[in-house]
């Protein structure tokens, strides 16, 4: 029995070094099991990949930047800075966009790039709530009433198909509490949560929270936008199982862009990217909560069996 446990002990320090030794799950990792040579590996090991991270750009609030060195630290700025470029110059998403950030010659390109998507959401007509009209030009402004006018038909006859079904008792009013993974996610605010079918989620990125939806059979119509959407319901297939590890498993009720889970009924975040977490797939909390009671959790795909760090909402 000595023999056994000892072996299950050696057992137990090489899995916790593997998992120092990636790097990327510091939170996982007891130091206090590490020879001194494997800690400095550790650290190492860590310092690469939170490397990784900030060289993206994308994530700065995720980049440990008091980890870096003095040479990285200038490459990693100039990672952030032209992902936030890159993002400013669609002209999508302004209140993403840090205009602080940008240089004189790059502002011009920015308010050109907004202006330019603004103009092409006014002249659609369709989305008067969305259309900034502080931007237009008197030119642009009539333009954008005539648009709105032809696109008025169209709008009073989808209000009127939603007074129907809603008379019929097929439809359910709710507001939009949140929208996640790009669109892909829709949470309501009677906690239910909807998966748009992908060739919608265009429409659904730019979808605010608050307006007022309605659900009818199938589709989930924005009733301040006046567009029309497939979804389906991200129901309890979730269901907690027992394992082999005694710990219990939850299916992934939906997916979005390797980034944004639904997980027994809550909203899940990765911290960088959790690749290959599919929907279907079963996983194990290894920390954290599944009932998103939590800052942060470790997820076991048990599929795959890879790990990743997740924020919980």
């Amino acid at each position: 029995m000595l023999i056994a446990g000892n072996a299950r002990a050696q057992s137990s320090r090489e899995r916790n070094f593997q998992t120092c030794l990636s790097g990327r799950y510091p939170a996982l990792c007891n130091r206090t099991l590490l020879t001194p040579e494997q800690a400095k590996q550790a650290t190492l090991a860590e310092k690469r990949e939170n490397l990784k991270t900030c060289m993206t750009g994308r994530y700065p609030s995720l980049c440990d930047h008091d980890r870096l060195a003095e040479d990285e630290r200038a490459a990693v700025a100039a990672a952030e800075h032209r992902e936030n470029v890159r993002t400013c110059l669609t002209g999508k998403y302004p209140a993403l966009c840090n205009h602080s950030l940008l240089t004189p010659e790059e502002r011009p390109r920015v308010q050109a790039a907004e202006s330019a998507e603004n103009l092409r959401i006014c002249l659609d007509g369709r989305f008067p709530g969305l259309c900034n009209r502080s931007l237009l030009s008197n030119d642009q402004e009539e333009m954008v009433v005539a648009a709105e006018a032809r696109a008025a038909p169209a709008r009073r006859k989808l209000e009127a198909a939603v007074a129907a079904r809603r008379s019929s008792g097929d439809c359910d009013s709710h507001s939009i509490e949140a929208i996640e993974g790009d669109g892909k996610i829709i949470k309501l605010d009677d906690g239910s949560m909807w998966e748009v079918d992908d060739v919608d989620t265009v429409t659904t990125s730019i979808w605010l929270a608050a307006s007022e939806a309605v659900v009818c059979r199938g589709r989930m119509i924005n009733s301040d936008d006046d567009e029309s959407v497939g979804v389906t319901p991200v129901g309890r297939v979730g269901s907690a199982t027992k394992t082999s590890s005694s710990r219990p498993s939850y299916v992934v009720q939906a997916a979005a862009n390797d980034e944004t889970f639904v997980i027994n009924d809550e909203i899940f975040k990765a911290k960088t990217y959790c690749f290959n977490f599919e929907k279907g797939d079963r996983v194990i909390f290894v920390s954290g909560s599944p009932n998103g009671s939590c800052s942060s959790a470790q997820l076991l795909n048990l599929r795959t069996e890879k790990m990743c760090s997740v924020w919980c909402e």
